[in-house]
């Protein structure tokens, strides 16, 4: 179950074009989603993927699955870095910023906007976004388009295709350790 929704929803970050993505795990056994993540942060740290719980509620737990070395990259930009200085972020290191979105979560007991950048989405998007309200945008995807419209497009489709393509070869027995691409897991702040 848990493999199985890892697939469907964070295809683009295990193949390795995505920075991060997110998923919701229903827990419907009781099981313990802190040990799973600890077993799979154990498995595919090696291959640059990690897993962190952002939030978790009742009976389901919102699951961050990202590439570090991405994220940082992302978030070193200057605009990145200075628009997330307004939300009480401090880029000194991963573990701090990991802590302050699930505290952002935690607060709002909401998405914060800033996720986005999380999730490689173009700051231009989640400025966007936050600008509008989440109203004019000139197309509505994997998330709302403000700019830059006929890359981002394409961006969809890829993300699509590896997803499909994913899904597919899980279905046909291709184990979850085949799937993720590895990426260099060295990193560092800018």
């Amino acid at each position: 179950m848990f493999q199985a929704k890892l697939i469907k929803f964070c295809s683009p970050t295990l193949a390795g074009f995505k920075t991060g993505n997110l998923f919701k795990f229903k827990n419907k056994y009781n099981i313990c989603v802190d040990n799973i993540l600890k077993e799979y942060n154990k498995n595919y740290s090696k291959k640059g993927v990690f897993f962190f719980k952002v939030f978790e509620k009742n009976d389901y737990a919102l699951i961050y699955v990202y590439r570090p070395n991405y994220l940082l990259r992302d978030l070193s930009s200057p605009k990145s870095s200075e628009f997330l200085k307004l939300y009480g972020y401090k880029l000194d290191n991963l573990d701090n910023i990991l802590a302050q979105l699930r505290y952002r979560f935690e607060i709002l007991e909401s998405t914060p906007h800033e996720i986005g950048l999380f999730l490689s989405y173009p700051f231009c998007d989640v400025k966007g976004f936050i600008d509008n309200q989440g109203k004019n945008y000139k197309y509505c995807g994997c998330w709302k388009v403000y700019d830059n419209e006929k890359s981002t497009l394409l961006y969809f489709d890829k993300c699509k295709q590896c997803t499909n393509l994913y899904c597919r070869l899980f279905k046909f027995g291709i184990p979850l350790d085949k799937l993720i691409v590895f990426t260099n897991t060295n990193v560092e702040l800018a």
